[in-house]
């Protein structure tokens, strides 16, 4: 359909390593879908592949009608992905607002050589973009800080700017790798609530990978379970949390089932 992200039996093999085996997941429009599953459960090989990082040993994706597979990063880019890293992948001695505004120039419509001579069109492009960076960092809550060099904050506002970054794309779809991970409990807050304001201003559709169940519960419409490089289902939050299969991904056949509660973090 027009407006989804379809993933359709998706496979991916690093020679006899089995990543992914036939994983088929629709992200509808508008939505956040939560991807959770355990450690090695193939989470971060499926942003990959869908942003082209990896390609696919078999199947395909497809975003708003238009095939995805084969394609490079940056043209899935153009399409209206924009996406997270686990691991920051900022411009560490740039200021706050400059590795935000890096974000932006994709969208100029010419390289950075000639929009750093400061031409006519160009010159004019880079004003207009600097004042679409400005809402981005009230947004994060890094208006304060958005005059410091990146490498000097504390890492949790550094995957806020990483995430202004990805926003100043102005993607229709945010893929979001652990933006939790590794970051106090002040910086899971806003996260959620940076979520929840995309999500209730219909800003973007996001897919949110996470370790921290109790978050993906919280801001997530459905949430796809991945186990040893499969989809075991996708469906509601509280489904997905009374579900055995989910119980046994994450404590083992032999253990004793309770729910996964929204303070568990796995």
């Amino acid at each position: 359909m027009t407006g989804e992200l379809v993933i359709d039996r998706l496979g991916l093999r690093f020679g006899g390593v089995v990543a992914l085996r036939e994983v088929s997941i629709r992200h509808h429009p508008d939505e956040v879908l939560g991807i959770i599953g355990p450690n090695g459960a193939g989470k971060t090989s499926l942003i990959n592949a869908v942003t082209g990082i990896y390609p696919p040993s078999s199947g395909s994706v497809s975003y708003r009608g238009t095939p995805l597979t084969g394609r490079s990063p940056e043209s899935i880019v153009a399409t209206g992905i924009a996406r997270t890293f686990q691991h920051n992948q900022l411009c560490g001695d740039l200021t706050v607002r400059e590795n935000v505004l890096l974000g932006c120039h994709p969208r100029l419509g010419y390289g950075m050589g000639k929009a750093a001579l400061g031409f006519g069109p160009a010159r004019r492009a880079e004003r207009r973009l600097r004042g679409e960076v400005e809402p981005l960092l009230e947004l994060l809550n890094l208006g304060q800080v958005a005059a410091e060099q990146a490498h000097s904050l504390p890492y949790g506002l550094q995957k806020r700017v990483e995430m202004a970054r990805a926003l100043a794309l102005r993607p229709t779809t945010l893929l979001l790798d652990e933006p939790a991970a590794g970051t106090s409990d002040e910086d899971r807050a806003a996260l959620v609530r940076i979520i929840k304001h995309l999500r209730q201003e219909g800003a973007c559709s996001v897919v949110l990978i996470e370790h921290d169940v109790g978050l993906v519960m919280e801001v997530s419409d459905r949430v796809a379970v991945l186990d040893w490089g499969e989809c075991i289902m996708v469906d509601t939050p509280e489904a997905v949390a009374a579900d055995a299969r989910v119980l046994a991904a994450y404590l083992g056949v032999d253990d004793t089932p309770r729910d996964l509660a929204p303070s568990d973090s796995i």
